[in-house]
């Protein structure tokens, strides 16, 4: 049985690079998914909406809001059925982590 998970980043490279990491582990598990994609916060919404999702990865800096809101209305109900959610977050900007 296939599992959809939205998968929402706004870097379409990054984006594609995860796709590929993660089918290959899923297939490892005998496990089938499609990656619903959303680029915006806006876009996740709708896709939510639409329904039929098993899951949500969901990056925590987007341009138009923060992913964590995202995910609070999706444990609400607010944007359809409350499904599971992870956030992940990357920056290469060092400062972030505390580097110099």
């Amino acid at each position: 049985m296939e599992k959809r998970i939205l998968l929402v980043e706004d870097d379409a490279d990054f984006r594609e690079v995860l796709i590929r990491a993660l089918g290959r582990a899923m297939a490892s598990e005998h496990l089938v998914v499609a990656f619903v994609e959303a680029s915006s916060l806006a876009e996740a919404r709708v896709r939510l909406k639409e329904g039929g999702l098993d899951a949500a990865l969901i990056d925590m800096t987007m341009p138009d809001g923060n992913g964590l809101e995202l995910v609070g209305e999706i444990n609400d109900g607010g944007e359809g059925s409350p499904i599971p959610t992870m956030v992940l977050t990357a920056s290469l900007d060092t400062s972030v982590a505390g580097g110099r």
